[in-house]
């Protein structure tokens, strides 16, 4: 018995020992391969930490410098490296300000759910949220309305230009029809030619011929005059010559005086003829004209006769 003790106690201490050589091997061979990289972790932390800081930083330069958008990634560049929530606040608030509202909203929810966000922060959150949700619906409000506005707009201009197509339209094919169909004959029988003004062609040479005879008869009047003015009265004949020149000078001038008349007359007979044939009546009186020139029989005078 006491060898078979013996016995199993020497086998349970040599267990003993060789499960206590295989932990100590087992350590050293832990701290071999983890202790090294330990150390080289920290290390490591310490440079990404710096890099963070490096980028929050150059993000505030952006945010004073309104570059909001750069200040945003350059914030959340931070986060992604430190992982500390006010680095994506900060990402959040540089997207409001720079009113880039739905990635605001987008960062501020991620930001809400985040473990080390304590009350206030969650409760300024969901204020900043629900501010910004309101003017995002705003804005889609405002986008809708002017979107109507413009569809309405373009509906009522195609309209009036339609309209006035039509009309355009319409009036090319009525001025179609006018030129190629033929007026009705009674329209056509209404239709007044133009009138053109005759010149009584008689009574014109007539009012010539009577200016010339008083132009003649005056020119004769003045020279009988001018005789009798010359004349050197000595005797009984001389006398009688004068008195033949100054009877010779009335004569001619009465036939001047009545010539011009006459002239005068007849003038205005043409000019009246002529008017009334332009007439636009209908009905006109027949005009008919007729002169008559004779000599009066004892002193040489002319007798003129017409009829209207």
């Amino acid at each position: 018995m006491v060898d078979l003790a013996f016995a199993t106690a020497a086998r349970f201490a040599d267990g003993s020992v060789r499960t206590a050589r295989c932990l100590t091997a087992l350590c050293c061979v832990w701290f071999a391969l983890f202790a090294t990289p330990v150390h080289a972790a920290e290390n490591a932390d310490g440079a990404d930490l710096r890099k963070a800081e490096a980028a929050a930083t150059e993000a505030k330069v952006f945010f004073k410098a309104g570059l909001f958008d750069k200040a945003s990634a350059k914030f959340m560049e931070a986060y992604a490296i430190s992982k500390r929530p006010s680095l994506m606040y900060n990402a959040a608030r540089a997207y409001e300000e720079g009113s880039n509202f739905r990635e605001s909203v987008a960062l501020l929810k991620h930001y809400r759910d985040l473990q080390d966000v304590g009350v206030d922060g969650k409760r300024d959150a969901d204020e900043r949220i629900a501010r910004m949700e309101g003017v995002l619906r705003q804005q889609a409000a405002d986008e809708a309305r002017k979107i109507d506005d413009a569809r309405r707009e373009s509906t009522r201009l195609a309209a009036e230009q339609k309209k006035r197509e039509d009309a355009d339209r319409a009036e090319r094919e009525r001025l179609e029809r006018a030129r190629v169909s033929p007026l009705p004959e009674d329209v056509t029988a209404t239709v007044a030619a133009p009138k053109s003004r005759k010149v009584s062609w008689p009574l014109v040479i007539g009012a010539l011929g009577a200016g010339l005879i008083a132009g003649g008869a005056y020119a004769e009047a003045l020279y009988e005059a001018n005789n009798a003015r010359s004349m050197t009265i000595a005797d009984q004949s001389d006398v009688n010559t004068y008195l033949a020149h100054v009877s010779d000078a009335k004569t001619f001038q009465a036939v001047a005086i009545a010539g011009a008349v006459v002239g005068a007359g007849l003038a205005g007979w043409a000019v009246l003829d002529w008017w009334r044939s332009s007439s636009d009546r209908e009905e006109k009186l027949p005009t008919q004209s007729s002169v008559s020139v004779f000599p009066a029989p004892g002193g040489g005078m002319l007798s003129l006769r017409g009829s209207f």
